[in-house]
């Protein structure tokens, strides 16, 4: 299934800045009367674009099937072929007969200790598919290329959450040369918010919008002003960002900088995360509710506002994080479905034909595994008090 790749064409002009009083915002978002966006169908320029069409045999372990292993080996064993992983009028991530029960899940997980799943996390990355990279490795797009051994994340890549067409744009962290570009896709993809899993420190991550409350930056056509920030449990900061283009009337939209997530690493428990989650699908509701009614996001089950989440790559944390919201958001649909249901390795391999490398070390693996699990004894998913063990991500002895 080809990889989809979100591009924007050139900025017309080298970015201003400049500084203009602004309102604080308060702690209820508000929008200002804005204009029709314009269409979110994609130009592809050809210095920009990110060719790329990955392989349609990715492999995954059975679905459903036993909750008891005989031996550890027997917990890699019988793989599905991904013969095609994404069909016309179909979901990516979908509810579908022969899924993985939430108990299933849990007595599965639950026969490995940490190395078991540290080596099913090696069996998903062997499985990737190789992927034409061409556009990443000409010359005259060096200067837009973060890491030399990831490949396509120069721009970003369109990536679907659960029953739900392009619900992020995964990408790397701007850097200066792509600041301009990177305002484009913004606007161009109508986005109402963007997630930042790392500090803008100006050095591993460049500072791509105005910092102080009033203060205002030009990126070519488009205007972006600070409204106010608000500092939210001691782990990450929501500043209002008003946005437009061209004389354009104003966009407001929601700039997020998470905190607690070192590069390559992981948060210390997943319960933060768990809330930001909530935090961003709640917030993003209200802000295209608004844009709606302000006339630039059109209403209705096919409007796109996909939210953009970027680290430092677009790979590690970023693919992290959609993976456990495309978990958390089947075992929502399912439960009221009558029966819960979440596999994390089939959703990180499906994920990785969209983001190639994203979920990038074990321990994100592990981190998922340990949030999905923790979110759904949280939201009460288990039948019963005695299902839930919180020794199985513990050091211990598979099954026998």
């Amino acid at each position: 299934m080809a990889s989809k790749d979100v591009e924007v064409p050139p900025p017309s002009a080298s970015g201003t800045t400049s500084t203009e009083n602004a309102t604080t915002s308060s702690s209820s978002i508000s929008t200002a009367t804005t204009a029709t966006a314009p269409s979110t169908a994609l130009s592809i320029p050809a210095s920009a674009a990110n060719q790329s069409s990955s392989g349609a045999n990715l492999t995954s372990s059975t679905e459903g099937g036993s909750t008891t292993f005989a031996s550890r080996s027997s917990l890699f064993t019988s793989p599905i072929k991904y013969s095609s992983l994404k069909k016309e009028g179909e979901y990516l991530h979908d509810f579908r007969d022969g899924d993985k029960t939430l108990m299933n899940y849990v007595n599965h997980v639950g026969a490995m200790n940490v190395f078991d799943i540290f080596l099913d996390y090696t069996r998903v990355i062997t499985q990737d598919s190789k992927q034409s990279a061409a556009a990443f490795y000409k010359e005259e797009n060096a200067s837009l290329n973060r890491y030399n051994d990831i490949r396509y994340y120069i721009h970003a890549n369109y990536v679907d959450g659960y029953r739900e067409e392009k619900k992020y744009i995964l990408t790397q962290a701007p850097l200066e040369a792509t600041f301009e570009r990177f305002w484009e896709m913004v606007w161009k993809e109508n986005s109402t918010m963007i997630v930042a899993l790392t500090p803008l420190d100006g050095e591993k991550c460049p500072i791509y919008l105005p910092i102080g409350s009033g203060q205002s930056k030009e990126y070519g056509a488009i205007k972006v002003v600070n409204m106010g920030t608000r500092h939210i449990r001691d782990v990450y900061d929501a500043t209002l960002l008003m946005i437009t283009k061209d004389g354009s009337p104003i966009r407001t939209i929601l700039h997020i900088i998470f905190f607690s997530w070192p590069d390559k690493e992981t948060p210390i428990r997943p319960t933060e995360i768990i809330h930001f989650i909530d935090d961003i699908n709640f917030n993003r509701n209200i802000l295209m509710k608004n844009a709606q009614n302000k006339g630039w996001l059109t209403e209705g089950k096919t409007t796109k506002s996909p939210i953009i989440i970027h680290c430092k790559a677009g790979v590690g944390r970023s693919g992290a994080l959609a993976a456990i919201d495309i978990c958390s958001r089947k075992l929502d649909d399912t439960f009221k479905r009558g029966s819960p249901a979440v596999d994390v390795r089939d959703t990180v391999l499906r994920l990785r034909t969209q983001r190639e490398m994203a979920v990038q070390k074990p321990e994100q693996y592990l981190f998922i595994h340990l949030s999905v699990y923790e979110y759904a004894v949280r939201k009460r998913y288990f039948e019963s008090i005695e299902d839930v063990h919180l020794d199985l991500f513990v050091n211990r002895k598979p099954k026998k």
